[in-house]
């Protein structure tokens, strides 16, 4: 009679399972999920079967083809500074589930703008942009601007340009009418780079280059086809042509510029930003993330980089990261 009622007592029991899981909209079976089952209360397996089912908020991760920030082809695909931090971040917020979306910055700037739940990042903040993106607190890295980049073996030709800091006075240089300079249509290149495309877009100091491969430039210095061009320093390592070219810091740029998360300017956002704040603070966070922006550097950079990363985030957080 006692095995008896053991064994009514457990047909009920996976009867009434059986009928709880028939009645949800789906049911993802895994030999694994059957064996935890056998071993826990059929109270605890109706909460479990809950959790599963229930749908993770999604987030869209937004990218833009603009190696080495984020590399979507190649042999470094999925490597680039921020394809890392995005891995870095995801890993770290378990509760959204993630879908990849490829637009370039003017789409993803629209998305934003209409408020879709989505994230992106390398932003610089501008007064424009943030009307209706919210940004992180906290610079994700901080990068070197763009530089007046050149072929080794013709920096004699730059001397009388340069000043005693050893930067390039680029408004001298356009006006002296000596130089073609390459620029990608459409690209911002910051501060006094943009007021000389403006200044001097009307002549021949400039050769617009069209095209989705903004690297296209660097061949055109490198085979002399134009003099120099518009980049910035972390872009020669990766198209491997360290041994080539050279970028020079041009006067009155800024030392660095910080990029950060941007998100919708909405009560979802101030909710996903909270969370990118949380993990920006946590200890070691900002040096692997400037860690991964220093990889593309060479080793003059890099210690340059360094010490202007220490001087930024101390002023910033009162710490040195």
């Amino acid at each position: 009679m006692k095995y008896k009622n053991v064994v009514i007592s457990k047909i009920v029991s996976v009867a009434l399972l059986i009928a709880i899981i028939l009645s949800l909209p789906f049911f993802p079976y895994s030999a694994q999920a059957a064996d935890k089952q056998s071993k826990i209360e059929p109270a605890t397996s109706v909460s479990l079967f809950t959790q599963v089912i229930e749908a993770k908020e999604l987030v869209t991760w937004y990218q833009t083809d603009f190696p080495p920030y984020l590399i979507l082809d190649g042999q470094s695909k999925g490597n680039g500074i921020d394809d890392r931090i995005g891995k870095y971040i995801i890993q770290r917020m378990p509760e959204y589930d993630y879908t990849y979306k490829v637009a370039n910055y003017s789409r993803i700037l629209v998305e934003l703008k209409k408020q879709n739940p989505g994230v992106a990042t390398p932003f610089f903040k501008t007064p424009e942009r943030e009307q209706y993106i919210l940004y992180s607190d906290i610079a994700s890295y901080l990068i070197l601007p763009n530089r007046l980049i050149i072929r080794r073996v013709d920096i004699e030709k730059y001397q009388p340009f340069l000043l005693s800091d050893g930067t390039v006075d680029i408004e001298a240089m356009c006006n002296s009418g000596l130089f073609e300079i390459g620029i990608s249509k459409g690209r911002s290149y910051y501060g006094i780079l943009d007021e000389m495309i403006k200044k001097y877009k009307d002549t021949n100091v400039f050769h617009v280059r069209s095209g989705a491969n903004h690297l296209g430039l660097l061949e055109m210095v490198k085979n002399g086809r134009i003099d120099s061009a518009f980049g910035f320093p972390v872009e020669i390592k990766y198209a491997d042509l360290e041994a080539d070219l050279k970028a020079l810091q041009v006067a009155k740029m800024v030392r660095f510029i910080p990029v950060f998360f941007g998100v919708p300017k909405n009560d979802w956002g101030q909710n996903l930003v909270g969370k990118l704040n949380t993990i920006l603070k946590a200890e070691g966070t900002l040096a692997e993330f400037n860690s991964y922006y220093q990889f593309w550097l060479d080793e003059t950079d890099k210690a340059y980089h360094q010490k202007l990363v220490q001087e930024y985030y101390h002023e910033q957080l009162n710490k040195v990261p």
